[in-house]
């Protein structure tokens, strides 16, 4: 025995249907929020960045790149939209020391109540001896707090809107 539903076909294609709208409104939404970050970070960030305390052999092996931030911040995304990354492209310390500072500046700007352990715990991985004198001029965390603060009802709002 058997029962055959009349309509039930054309139910399942319209819920898939709905499921492949709600997946394109997160993914799209996440873009949307990675660019953001990408462009508030590349707004914020110091033009230069270059101290006086750096020695003369630093300059000589090149490690100061006369810091052109702006240039590498850039987004990375994969697992088919769902990750993005946003941050600078390329390894250099002074990247750190732009966003957090050195010594008395660090210590000031990651103080801040909107910086977790997690976000502490990067930073201190670039700590020399807390003795620099390095001003930093946050850009990316402040950029990513920015645009994440209210994401996850940004994503809840665009599937409901998909799905009706």
């Amino acid at each position: 025995m058997s029962i055959k539903v009349k309509g039930l076909d054309s139910a399942i294609r319209a819920l898939r249907k709905k499921g492949q709208d709600a997946e394109r409104a997160i993914l799209d939404e996440l873009e949307d929020t990675a660019t953001n970050i990408e462009l508030t970070a590349i707004n914020l960030a110091p033009l230069r960045f270059a101290s006086l305390e750096l020695n003369a052999d630093v300059m000589r092996k090149g490690t100061l790149t006369r810091l052109n931030i702006k240039q590498r911040i850039d987004k990375v995304v994969s697992n088919k939209g769902f990750t993005w990354k946003v941050g600078v492209q390329g390894t250099n310390v002074f990247d750190a020391y732009a966003e957090f500072g050195t010594g008395l500046s660090a210590k000031e700007i990651l103080s801040r109540p909107d910086y977790t352990p997690e976000i502490r715990a990067l930073a201190y991985t670039f700590f020399k001896n807390g003795k620099g004198t390095l001003r930093g001029k946050p850009y990316m965390f402040p950029a990513y707090f920015q645009h994440t603060a209210q994401l996850v009802q940004r994503l809840k709002d665009e599937v409901t809107k998909a799905v009706q």
